[in-house]
């Protein structure tokens, strides 16, 4: 029996052939596809193949498209662009660094200011929790990609600003190539952010959960008043007397064991993954601090974002968390820049 693959599927499974690097000649009812011979592997094809006729259907639930499916998804797609800033902010410095940024028990004065650019990355997770519901959806991430800093209001903000994105093959070498710190940065926020989208889930689950374990309590303390009573039942034979004894000492038992089934059946498990990022070259400005603490001194940079129209946070010198209350410290002669746990822990 002959199936008629779908276009659009045919469309799909070309481009992402194509990518892995096969050959492709695409007729209007299947692909006379050539594939490098791990492709193949992957794919359960014979090298030579015609995708789309009987011996390798292209259809809605078959195991070749959700094989396609897995090569199309199994790398975070990227796309690169530009935001270009007719007038960047040029004095006011000193008002914007006390209030975006508040450097504790320190002095701090601006020194220069120059025109840059800096990149940075937009991290879209999507998040599932399953438990006895299940619940799903996304998570937008702004990155200061440089530092790994979170921008608070970069992902609602940057599209206002209509960039232009670069065609593949044409993006500039301004992006950073090694991504390990952002990344790192934005999966710990992106697990914040999902834990409060999931809160009203969270207390649902949890609302649910001691409801049945009380009812499983009521349930179980009113067998054992109803078996204690029977006690007191003349017709009772010993035998029957003492059975009835040992299931009711076996009760509390088999109570936890219920409430355990209770406690794994409303358990959240949540898995976050990363699904796209958009990385954006921005034109900023550099704002340069002179800060005094203590007998010490240290020069900063500072970033003025157009996007969001702030200053830039900092991120702690030790734990790498971003921070907009810096805590200034000496280590070894040299001023350090902390968060408020950091600089805590370390007295």
């Amino acid at each position: 029996m002959s199936h008629a693959a779908d276009r659009e599927l045919l469309s799909f499974a070309a481009e992402t052939l194509e990518q892995q690097g096969a050959l492709v000649e695409a007729k209007s009812d299947r692909l006379n596809v050539l594939l490098p011979h791990d492709l193949a592997e992957y794919l359960a094809l014979s090298e030579e193949v015609v995708v789309g006729d009987d011996s390798a259907p292209l259809l809605y639930g078959s195991p070749l498209l959700d094989r396609l499916v897995g090569l199309a998804t199994k790398d975070v797609p990227v796309v690169y662009g530009q935001i270009e800033i007719p007038y960047l902010k040029k004095e006011g410095f000193d008002r914007l660094v006390s209030r975006d940024v508040a450097f504790k028990d320190a002095q701090v004065r601006v020194t220069n200011r120059a025109e840059a650019r800096t990149t940075y990355m937009i991290f879209i997770c999507h998040f599932v929790a399953m438990s006895d519901e299940r619940k799903e959806g996304l998570v937008q991430i702004g990155i200061h990609e440089g530092s790994g800093a979170f921008i608070e209001g970069l992902a609602q903000s940057w599209p206002e600003l209509q960039p232009v994105f670069f065609k593949p093959g044409n993006v500039p070498p301004h992006f950073p190539v090694h991504l390990e710190k952002p990344l790192s940065c934005a999966m710990r926020k992106a697990k914040f952010a999902a834990e409060q989208e999931l809160a009203d889930f969270f207390g649902s689950m949890e609302r649910r959960l001691k409801r049945d374990i009380k009812s499983t309590r009521e349930y179980y303390d009113a067998m054992r008043k109803e078996m204690e009573a029977s006690l007191a039942h003349a017709n009772l034979t010993e035998q029957q007397e003492l059975e009835r004894k040992h299931k009711i000492t076996d009760l509390p038992v088999e109570m936890e064991r219920k409430i355990m089934d209770l406690e794994q059946k409303y358990r959240v498990e949540v898995t976050l993954t990363g699904r796209a990022a958009v990385r954006l070259l921005v034109d900023v400005a550099q704002v340069f601090l002179e800060l005094k603490y203590r007998k010490y001194r240290r020069s900063i940079r500072v970033i003025w974002n157009p996007v969001t129209r702030r200053l830039d946070p900092l991120v702690c010198e030790h734990c790498s968390e971003t921070t907009t209350g810096v805590h200034p410290a000496v280590t070894k002669d040299a001023v350090q820049l902390l968060c408020f746990d950091c600089n805590r822990n370390r007295k």
